[in-house]
């Protein structure tokens, strides 16, 4: 896929306030990966966060209380997502929100390396906000978020919380599952 395309597609994620938009969108990155790839499109106060080209992969552990999402790129840049609860998987589609009082069984935090030499890196954790699985199957993941950040480093009282806004499209994930079957991990969810 070209850069030019990456561009339009995440011009398309965040302008177009069309549902149906951005689920075409969501439908041509996942066309575009393939078995365990995943694309993480992330605004951060109006930047992309990762860079255009990263393609990740990873691992999805799943019990009836907590999913725990970890994706890597091939430059370090990492997104971990916990969603958690009693039956977190049985609604349609599964939505979560953050908050920063709240309890830390949903989170969201994203990182990335900046500085591969003196080892920096720069990472966010979701502050407040929501989390929407819109599509949760076996086959393809696709989890939406949107609201306010704050560095990871002093996410308990930052100087101010950025905005933030992400898609991530995951083709065929690698699954382990806990105390859960397949058929109770999946059968309640939405898929596209």
């Amino acid at each position: 896929m070209t850069r030019w395309l990456l561009l339009v597609f995440t011009f398309l994620v965040f302008s177009c306030s069309s549902k149906e938009s951005s689920d075409r969108v969501a439908d041509q990155l996942f066309e575009s990966l393939k078995e365990n790839q995943a694309k993480i499109v992330i605004s951060i106060g109006g930047n992309n966060f990762y860079p255009q080209e990263s393609i990740f992969s990873g691992q999805v552990l799943i019990s009836d209380n907590l999913m725990s999402l970890t994706l890597t790129d091939q430059f370090e840049g990492k997104t971990i997502i916990n969603l958690g609860g009693e039956k977190w998987y049985a609604a349609k589609p599964i939505k979560k929100a953050i908050g920063s009082e709240g309890p830390i069984e949903t989170s969201i935090k994203m990182g990335k390396i900046v500085d591969k030499e003196k080892m920096i890196g720069e990472g966010y954790m979701l502050a407040e906000g929501e989390i929407t699985a819109t599509t949760f199957t076996k086959d393809k993941m696709v989890f939406r978020f949107k609201g306010k950040v704050g560095k990871y480093s002093d996410f308990q009282q930052p100087d101010k919380y950025i905005p933030a806004e992400g898609l991530i499209v995951y083709k065929k994930p690698s699954v382990s599952l806990g105390n859960i079957t397949e058929k109770e991990a999946f059968s309640s969810s939405i898929s596209n």
